[in-house]
């Protein structure tokens, strides 16, 4: 079982790592600087559940060969990169991908399936959901924060995906000692998670600030229950409602007094770099003017990120 995974962040370096400790065929397809740091330092993970050094394998797209390389595929490519470099990411994956090959997106959001899928078919493309506290440190090295590290995947409704490749790929997973849920509806955990992040994403971005202050502040618990309110009506008209247990924790982690939670959308702001706010609260508000309702707390985080993402823009230029 060979797995290609693209990008060695947070969410690949992870589960890449704990996948190549346990004795995976894994390889990490990589931009040069990054190639040049982890040759230079290894692949550092410091976690609760044991820190980790690997050598790993590498290639940087100008050592991939073209699509007829039979050499260069790959039973599985798994995902992990920002939503709005998924185009590239595709152009970058595709000599790599054979005809049995299944693709595992670890993405935000629910709008990259279609994407994938538009590209290299229905039929080969799994629906993924990674949940781990992980952050990538200015040395290149991943930190890993909490006592959870899990991976729900599965095939998407009439996408049966490519059986055996599945079954390996969990296996591979499983041995990693990494927490492996195989999903019979993973469209409805990828909504899941979607509502969960996005009224996370909403609330810390728009307000530039974690759970705990955001609480603090005069509108805050509002503002955050509302958003979670809205993102569940939206996943409740796209087919997927939450149950209410599964909304109830949502809403229980989301206004938790003291919580450090914030959305990794909000460190990209702090950093002034790009946002997946289009392919995600953007996806979300135009699921909402279909359905043909507002979803007023929504809406206004959406034109926050329209607003960072003008001015970051312009002063590109």
């Amino acid at each position: 079982m060979r797995v290609l995974i693209l990008g060695a962040g947070g969410i690949g370096g992870y589960f890449g790592a704990r996948i190549h400790a346990s004795g995976g065929d894994v390889t990490f397809l990589v931009r040069p600087g990054r190639a040049a740091v982890l040759r230079e330092r290894g692949l550092n993970v410091l976690s609760p559940f044991g820190d980790l050094r690997i050598t790993p394998k590498l290639l940087t797209k100008a050592e991939l060969g073209g699509e007829d390389d039979q050499n260069r595929r790959f039973d599985a490519v798994i995902l992990s990169c920002k939503a709005y470099g998924l185009d590239s990411a595709m152009d970058d994956i595709a000599p790599t991908v054979g005809p049995e090959t299944l693709l595992l997106p670890l993405l935000n959001g629910v709008s990259h399936v279609d994407r994938l899928a538009a590209r290299f078919g229905d039929q080969r493309v799994l629906g993924g959901v990674a949940q781990a506290a992980l952050l990538v440190t200015p040395e290149g090295d991943i930190r890993h924060f909490n006592s959870l590290h899990r991976l729900i995947i599965g095939s998407r409704g009439n996408a049966s995906g490519k059986p055996r490749v599945l079954r390996e790929l969990a296996a591979m997973i499983t041995a990693s000692g990494v927490e492996l849920v195989l999903s019979d509806d993973i469209e409805q955990a990828m909504w899941n998670k979607f509502v969960f992040w996005a009224s996370l994403a909403g609330a810390t971005c728009t307000l530039r600030a974690n759970i705990g202050i955001v609480l603090q502040t005069a509108g805050g618990a509002e503002f955050v229950t509302g958003l979670v309110a809205e993102c569940a009506r939206i996943a409740e008209s796209a087919g997927h409602a939450l149950s209410e247990s599964q909304l109830a924790t949502c809403r229980d982690r989301l206004t938790e007094n003291g919580s450090v939670l914030a959305a990794s959308m909000l460190r990209d702001i702090e950093r002034g770099g790009p946002t997946e706010a289009e392919y995600t609260l953007g996806d979300l508000i135009a699921r909402c003017r279909a359905s043909g309702f507002n979803a007023h707390c929504l809406r206004l985080a959406y034109s926050h990120m329209q607003a960072y993402e003008i001015r970051r823009q312009t002063s590109c230029t």
